[in-house]
């Protein structure tokens, strides 16, 4: 894939998410020598309770770039978090269910045991 493609191709995707989730995913392209494939990646921070304090972990949703991708599938899973990555660590933290479900008026059926 072309540099200048895949440059275009990081812009888009950083306007999608930077409109959805401002500031809290960086996007960028990565060379991957065991598949021999470029991959479109947004790197992002989860936060946990680690030892009592709440803690940023860098976590990453990687896309293959190859003839099928899509900006808007790419960009899908962040959409599906916008409020819950929207939220405050420490409401991230208190949540219990899946972050794709986090604000829906029922979460029931996605509480983590």
């Amino acid at each position: 894939m072309f540099e200048a493609t895949r440059e275009k191709a990081v812009r888009e995707a950083q306007a999608v998410v930077d409109f959805m989730v401002p500031g809290k995913v960086k996007v960028y392209c990565e060379w991957c020598e065991d598949t021999n494939r470029w991959y479109m990646i947004g790197a992002h921070q989860q936060y946990m309770n680690y030892a009592g304090k709440v803690t940023g972990v860098t976590m990453e949703k990687r896309e293959k770039m190859d003839r099928y991708y899509d900006v808007s599938i790419f960009t899908h899973f962040f959409k599906q978090r916008t409020a819950y990555m929207n939220a405050s660590p420490e409401e991230q933290v208190a949540f219990e269910g899946h972050p794709a479900t986090y604000g829906m008026v029922s979460d029931s059926f996605a509480k983590v045991i």
